[in-house]
């Protein structure tokens, strides 16, 4: 059985995105001290399901997904952040940042799924690691 379905992570992300204030602190957070607003939102998620993240943990999460960040959101992002002022310049640059935005999402999404299978390994590690002292 899976901790969290992709869906299921990518609803309660965005739910906890949209709470008053949030997206602005951690968009100040994201830009000010490169913390990963995904990967954040998700151990969130995680943790409200009763599935404890260690900083081990949080660690392996940021390894799983970093170079997929790197390669493919934050370039994405950075992009979509230049195409914003060329708006009014150029007449077409607000439908290709529309779906430059629409891709950088869509990436987003992929990450939370690439999530949802590292918390799986995760939790199935951990749960033979406690049970392997057991003797009965």
């Amino acid at each position: 059985m899976k901790a969290m379905t992709p869906e299921q992570a990518w609803k309660e992300i965005g739910e906890r995105y949209a709470v008053p204030g949030r997206a602005a602190e951690l968009l100040l957070q994201q830009n000010e001290r490169g913390v990963d607003v995904v990967l954040e939102l998700f151990c969130e998620c995680a943790q409200a399901r009763g599935f404890r993240l260690d900083a081990r943990g949080r660690q392996e999460a940021d390894d799983c997904v970093r170079d997929w960040r790197a390669q493919v959101v934050q370039p994405l992002r950075q992009v979509r952040r230049a195409l914003k002022p060329m708006m009014e310049r150029v007449s077409d640059a607000a439908q290709l940042r529309a779906q430059i935005q629409a891709s950088e999402l869509q990436a987003e999404r992929v990450q939370v799924g690439m999530l949802c299978e590292w918390l799986d390994k995760y939790l199935a590690r951990s749960a033979a690691a406690s049970t392997a002292g057991c003797k009965i």
